[in-house]
């Protein structure tokens, strides 16, 4: 049976290490990251389609890769990225539908409740005069008047 690298121990064992004297030298907890990112690709254990180049430029991936160790931090960076995409897409899909949907003729009457009927008894003698002549003029012109 393969010995399993317990990277937590690792961890513990590179923070254990540190220089107290605050030397510039490198994190071992980083160090440690790199070794274990090195071994993920030499073994092609990387996600299908995974851009490691662009994805380290994401410090949201080191975030995870450090809480998580390099394996399962990928694994979980690659479902969010996932996941958000899918989520976009399902935006974009619901706001071209949107937009279709908004793109069918609409009825110009929609609705509209029909015109009230003329009162001819409460109308001035002015406002007769002027639909009598209004009818007049529409007759003359060969049309037919409706009451």
């Amino acid at each position: 049976m393969k010995p399993m690298n317990n990277t937590i121990a690792q961890r513990l064992d590179a923070a254990s290490t540190a220089p107290a004297n605050g030397a510039p030298e490198n994190d071992p907890e980083f160090e440690t990251l790199v070794d274990e990112l090195s071994a993920l690709i030499s073994e092609g254990k990387l996600p299908e389609g995974f851009d490691i180049e662009e994805a380290v430029k994401d410090p949201a991936l080191i975030s995870l890769m450090r809480e998580y160790g390099a394996g399962a931090g990928i694994r979980i960076y690659v479902a969010e990225k996932r996941a958000e995409d899918a989520e976009n897409n399902a935006m974009e899909r619901m706001s071209a539908r949107m937009r279709q949907r908004s793109a069918l003729p609409k009825s110009t009457r929609g609705g509209s409740a029909a015109p009230a009927a003329t009162n001819y008894r409460g109308m001035s003698s002015d406002a007769f005069r002027e639909l009598m002549q209004q009818m007049k003029k529409t007759a003359r012109d060969g049309g037919k008047t409706r009451l």
